[in-house]
């Protein structure tokens, strides 16, 4: 896994969405998930806990507790993971509620209706170290959350304990902090979608081969300082859509920079880092829309029409089949 790629957006109509990429080299049975109300789930290994509110996202359903990579839920708050390697710390021994790193998202997102909400569970929690029942690892994560007022967080769980942000730019990729990646920034200060003033010398103008000259510099490569930085610079400024239709076509043009095809990034083991998926929450209408690395048909799947009160789980799975509109 190299990780992944979010940011927040607001629609003048103030519409408010979650977006992110899924870069991932291992395939799991994956698709969309609704939580009902009532649900037991377990929030680690040993321990399960009833949902408060009703929930879905895109999740590995091979547990009798999917694993989240991302959701959202009837109150309008959403959540992702994102890798954090090198930097993710867990304790051992907690002294407050213990949570499996993987299921903080949905932990979250079944007791939150506010970030203030949010705030309170993370302040509560201790991130424990303990292995994925699935590849029997302990992934190191971080985490943003957001809510339908538009105000954003980004969690990471630190050597010196957990840290909260409050996510001025709206982005998140992964290692090294959030901190570090917003400082990055002020590298970049000179990238804009302006064109560069011809020179002129004493014999000669000098003007750019073509448009596009004032985004030189804008990093090009995979690595999470790069795709921060074009993630905020499509933030920044690309234009704001108007409505919720108009954010989710949008939104999907803002990720495709840092989409990862397969073969671009190899990992050390030969196996693809890819784009599986890319997904965008609006946290105002309940509405997941996502496309899948096999078919670029934007799929919506509405919380406001799922049954809250179910006893069991409803599951769409991902189906990574190209889906051709053929005109003649």
């Amino acid at each position: 896994m190299i990780g992944c790629s979010s940011f927040t957006l607001e629609t003048e109509d103030k519409n408010h969405f979650l977006s992110r990429t899924m870069d991932f080299s291992l395939y799991t049975d994956s698709g969309v998930v609704i939580i009902p109300r009532n649900y037991d789930m377990e929030i680690r290994n040993d321990k399960v806990q009833k949902t408060k509110l009703a929930f879905l996202g895109m999740a590995a359903y091979e547990l009798k507790t999917p694993i989240f990579y991302d959701g959202l839920n009837e109150s309008g708050v959403a959540g992702a993971t994102l890798y954090y390697p090198g930097f993710a710390t867990y304790t051992n021994n907690p002294s407050k509620e213990a949570i499996n790193p993987l299921h903080v998202v949905s932990y979250v997102l079944a007791n939150a209706n506010s970030v203030d909400e949010v705030i309170e569970l993370i302040n509560g929690m201790d991130i424990l170290n303990e292995a994925n029942p699935i590849l029997n690892v302990v992934p190191p994560l971080h985490y943003i959350f957001s809510d339908k007022t538009g105000r954003k967080i980004i969690v990471e769980p630190d050597s010196d304990g957990i840290k909260i942000y409050e996510d001025n730019v709206g982005v998140l990729t992964n290692s090294p902090s959030y901190a570090w990646h917003e400082q990055n920034l002020r590298n970049y200060i000179s990238v804009n979608p302006r064109q560069n003033t011809p020179i002129q010398t004493a014999e000669k103008t000098f003007s750019a081969f073509g448009q596009g000259s004032g985004t030189f510099g804008l990093p090009g490569d995979y690595t999470p300082p790069a795709r921060f930085v074009r993630t905020a610079y499509m933030k920044f400024y690309a234009e704001q859509p108007k409505d919720e239709l108009d954010g989710v076509t949008q939104i999907f043009h803002m990720l495709a920079p840092v989409e990862v095809p397969r073969g671009a990034v190899v990992h050390q083991n030969g196996h693809f880092d890819y784009s599986m998926y890319m997904a965008s929450m609006c946290m105002t209408s309940m509405n997941y829309y996502f496309t899948e690395y096999n078919n670029r048909r934007i799929k919506k799947i509405s919380l406001e029409h799922a049954d809250k009160e179910k006893t069991t789980i409803t599951v769409y799975p991902l189906t990574m089949k190209q889906d051709i509109d053929v005109l003649n």
